[in-house]
């Protein structure tokens, strides 16, 4: 080492923020935050979208109720989504299992619900519980404006 050169610390990282997910015990481990976590709402947003989109997929269009009947479009719009809402609510929410269990039937019902909620006041309910704007651009600007702070360590 020459006379002028010094040794640099390592710790040159930026301290982590506050919310930042640290697996304990596994100093490797990378944690990706979830999407829009922290937003304090009963539904995340991700599950208000999937209730309104497989409840519009089943009953919004005229030509599927012709092919199959109500009740097992019910049956299939119940079955569709209460898994996507149970995962949404278990891992992005960080719900327990019973919380996130009681919020997917509770979404599957209204997805399964005979007619098409998208523009009753069920529907109203379900974008006001999951945080979404009523309308689709001011939803698209609220989530591209959100930036995720990527992986954490």
């Amino acid at each position: 080492m020459t006379p002028d050169s010094r040794e640099i610390p390592v710790d040159v990282l930026p301290p982590l923020p506050d919310d930042a997910h640290v697996v304990p015990n596994h100093p490797t481990a990378v944690r990706i935050a979830p999407p829009l976590a922290g937003l304090g709402t009963f539904y995340h947003p991700a599950s208000g979208v999937v209730i309104l989109g497989v409840d519009l997929l089943v009953f919004g269009p005229e030509m599927l109720s012709g092919f199959l009947d109500t009740p097992i479009m019910c049956v299939l719009a119940f079955v569709a989504t209460l898994p996507l809402v149970f995962l949404i609510q278990l891992n992005w929410s960080r719900d327990s299992i019973a919380s996130a269990f009681g919020k997917a039937f509770l979404g599957a019902f209204l997805a399964g619900l005979p007619f098409s909620i998208t523009g009753t006041m069920f529907g109203a309910a379900v974008l006001m519980l999951s945080g979404l704007p009523r309308n689709p651009v001011e939803a698209f600007k609220k989530l591209a404006a959100h930036k995720t702070s990527g992986p954490l360590t």
